[in-house]
């Protein structure tokens, strides 16, 4: 059983360590080749929309200039990349603990509590 509990954590996802990414670049992301409709910066994005590292740190900004309010899980998007989010995480000051992401379909939906 140990043995199968030690590969489980071997096997932890990459996006869940946000500490450790580095910047990512450009030209290896192909999601950033994809168009991107603009939007608002404080609205609450789509289920299938893409978001960068800089609109997910500007959506956290949005949210902390509301009243003071205890922590709660937030809805923060779809990125294109596991650096975005980690960058995202990192630049809105989001703590270890407080990001749950996956790889689903190409992208990386993320939650963030704050």
């Amino acid at each position: 059983m140990n043995r199968l509990r030690t590969h489980a954590l071997a096997a932890a996802p990459i996006a869940l360590l946000i500490g450790l990414a580095a910047p990512a670049a450009a030209a290896d992301d192909p999601q950033s080749a994809t168009p991107k409709a603009p939007r608002a910066v404080c609205d609450t994005p789509a289920t299938d929309a893409v978001l960068t590292a800089q609109e997910g740190i500007a959506l956290r900004q949005c949210s902390s200039t509301k009243a003071a309010a205890p922590k709660t899980w937030h809805w923060m998007g779809n990125y294109g990349s596991v650096y975005d989010v980690a960058n995202a995480a990192n630049g809105g000051g989001i703590g270890a603990g407080e990001v749950i992401t996956q790889y689903l379909n190409g992208l990386y939906p993320t939650f963030m509590f704050y």
